[in-house]
């Protein structure tokens, strides 16, 4: 059993283990986890690294379950997020053939963060032509219980479990290949060879 956290337009790791199994779990009983790809993510620009956050609302502060996360509209976070994923890939090989779809996922309304997760997920499997089954848990699996617990390896400040091969970046000249960034760099620099890429990925020895 692979058993993955919620992931706002996933990392590369995470999609790529969900590309390579036929299902995936997806924990939402796990106390809520900040600073985590749960609700951001992180492209290349040609400033470097950036990442986007959406901004969520703990009804049970920090006891809340990822299940109960809701999303702050409050702020204009939707507008600035596609302005950044445009100005960062419009030159990008495939971005013309799949910025409307992008578009319409970061600017349609979401009530819970898991809600959005799933939308956004389900609609990048099939731009990718990712066929795995997904299934969420019923309640929480405690840490170190399972082999292939990636819910807390797969994170901003943790190293990538998953060995990266480089591919195409438009600012890779400048500043190098920048591993593990959120699948949409995968999609709008590869297109269809995302999946490829996907598949091909092992988990470090």
């Amino acid at each position: 059993m692979i058993l993955l956290s919620t992931a706002y337009f996933p990392s590369i790791s995470w999609m790529a283990l969900f590309a390579q199994n036929k299902e995936v779990h997806i924990d939402l009983y796990e106390s809520y986890q900040k600073q985590s790809y749960r609700n951001r993510f992180h492209i290349a620009t040609s400033h470097g690294l950036l990442a986007l956050s959406v901004p969520v609302k703990k009804p049970k502060g920090n006891q809340s379950k990822s299940n109960e996360i809701l999303i702050d509209y409050q702020q204009n976070w939707q507008s600035l997020h596609w302005k950044s994923i445009k100005t960062a890939y419009q030159s990008a090989p495939f971005f013309l053939y799949y910025q409307d779809d992008i578009e319409a996922l970061i600017k349609k309304k979401y009530h819970s963060l898991h809600e959005m997760n799933e939308h956004i997920l389900i609609e990048l499997a099939t731009l990718i032509g990712i066929s795995s089954g997904i299934k969420y848990t019923t309640d929480f699996h405690p840490i170190n219980q399972l082999e292939n617990d990636f819910r807390f390896l797969i994170h901003p400040k943790k190293v990538t479990p998953l060995d990266m091969e480089n591919y195409y970046q438009i600012f890779d000249t400048s500043l190098g290949f920048i591993s593990n960034l959120s699948v949409l760099d995968l999609l709008f620099n590869l297109g269809p060879e995302a999946l490829p890429y996907l598949e091909s990925l092992k988990l470090k020895k």
